[in-house]
């Protein structure tokens, strides 16, 4: 699979049966909806479904890596201020990654989850 920003292999990061990909150039983080429901279950949030936010139909979010159709961007936030690529064919979200001057080449399955715990953690707060 490859990043749908940098068009590089992304890195496969597992435990158990749960796996979350990461691009080793931009830090973006690609999960299927299954993997991020069992991350925000252990860190006591609500089911992606509950967390609710916004599609925005004019932004143009580039090719999921798993099938290769459009993703859709969702928004949310507080003043809809951050958002997410999802895929409505296969289900996988994109969250872009953070924002820093460096990005490790590795990180270990923990550190995703909190990474994307964190994202929906401030995607689901209200205005």
């Amino acid at each position: 699979m490859d990043c749908p920003r940098c068009s590089v292999e992304l890195a496969a990061i597992t435990q158990d049966e749960s796996s979350i990909n990461r691009c080793s150039e931009c830090g973006g983080l690609w999960v299927d909806g299954t993997d991020l429901n069992k991350v925000l279950l252990h860190n006591n949030l609500p089911a992606l479904t509950a967390i609710g936010g916004t599609i925005n139909v004019e932004e143009l979010a580039g090719m999921c890596p798993a099938c290769n159709v459009d993703l859709v961007v969702v928004e949310g936030g507080e003043r809809l201020g951050l958002h997410y690529d999802t895929c409505e064919s296969c289900g996988g979200l994109w969250v872009e990654g953070e924002d820093v001057e460096e990005v490790p080449e590795t990180i270990t399955f923990k550190e995703a989850s909190t990474e994307l715990a964190g994202f929906f953690r401030a995607f689901a707060r209200k205005k």
